[in-house]
């Protein structure tokens, strides 16, 4: 979503950036490599825990509990380093493909605009993490491959560390 551009809510049409510039805005994104933080009127900030790097910490598909624990210790360690960089109270905004994904498999319609609650985060977590402990795979349709693990813990980890009560998802 470019600034400018319009979008349509409700049968209202109105400017993406103008609503987003009455609140402040930290824009996140999860690469393979890095995750960035932006936020207006200041330096990006990138992060080495991007996630192909906590994919790696998993061996085992799905992932073990000391693998999760591991990789949880690894994001907390590196999201510390920037708790008191992130302006509190701001909107956490997106366009990343794999957070859409995580918000559809925690049961959210696909759609232009998604606004992903940090509780069904957790909520979504915790569906994983019973198959870490030992739940067949087979009775929920959560993907269990390392990429996506790495994302949801990722995500489930800023948002409780940086206090962000909800992710806006934008097409």
């Amino acid at each position: 979503m470019l600034c400018g551009e319009k979008i349509k809510t409700d049968d209202v049409t109105s400017d993406h950036c103008t609503n987003m510039i009455e609140k402040s805005v930290t824009q996140f994104h999860i690469g393979q490599e890095q995750i960035i933080v932006s936020q207006s009127g200041a330096q990006s900030i990138a992060l080495a825990i991007g996630s192909r790097i906590i994919a790696q910490y998993s061996r085992h598909i799905p992932p073990t509990e000391a693998e999760m624990e591991n990789a949880i210790m690894l994001v907390e360690d590196e999201l510390s380093r920037i708790r008191h960089a992130v302006k509190h109270g701001a909107t956490l905004v997106t366009t990343d493909a794999c957070i859409r994904d995580i918000a559809v498999i925690a049961g959210i319609p696909d759609q232009p605009h998604i606004n992903l609650s940090r509780e069904l985060v957790e909520q979504t977590f915790n569906r994983l993490a019973a198959i870490v402990q030992g739940r067949p795979a087979s009775l929920d349709a959560i993907p269990i491959h390392a990429t996506f693990c790495a994302s949801l813990l990722i995500l489930r980890e800023c948002m409780h560390h940086l206090d962000f009560a909800s992710i806006e998802i934008i097409k």
